[in-house]
């Protein structure tokens, strides 16, 4: 009997998963010995089909994803709460350290003019820096972690 070899691809799922009958194993054996290069072909691909069939299950735990994601969120939410203070403070710190003296047909502007003005500017700065730093430090973080 002369059987082709897109007859014999057809019949590999079934072979190599040992589901197909006794007269098929024969028959693909024997189309194996007559071809022995077709043969190590088909056992490499077969040989990778299972190890993908075995990637599939070692899917991830969605415990872990959804752990996962959860401080994703958490950092991404610091993140963005460390920008808005550090703006908050930085404009603070700069619209406190100006006054301004308007009369006599024109207008001033003092740096740090009224008294007690440059340690409340001093502190606020302080603060500005401390959190632009960690904001830096988060930044990096989910840079690193989130999007690798």
């Amino acid at each position: 009997m002369n059987v082709s070899r897109d007859v014999i691809s057809d019949l590999l799922a079934l072979y190599f998963s040992g589901e197909a009958s006794p007269d098929t194993c024969g028959l693909i054996e024997e189309y194996f010995r007559k071809n022995p290069a077709y043969a190590q072909e088909a056992r490499r691909a077969a040989e990778a089909l299972q190890t993908l069939g075995m990637m599939e299950e070692l899917r991830p735990d969605t415990q872990l994803e959804r752990k996962a994601l959860k401080r994703a969120k958490k950092l991404l939410r610091v993140q963005s709460i460390l920008l808005a203070v550090a703006c908050t403070l930085t404009l603070n710190a700069l619209s406190l350290g100006f006054s301004f003296e308007i009369g006599n047909g024109h207008m001033r502007a003092h740096w740090l003019a009224i008294p007690g003005q440059r340690e409340v500017v001093l502190v606020l700065m302080l603060l500005a820096a401390s959190t632009w730093l960690s904001y830096a430090f988060v930044r990096r973080r989910v840079k690193i972690r989130i999007l690798g």
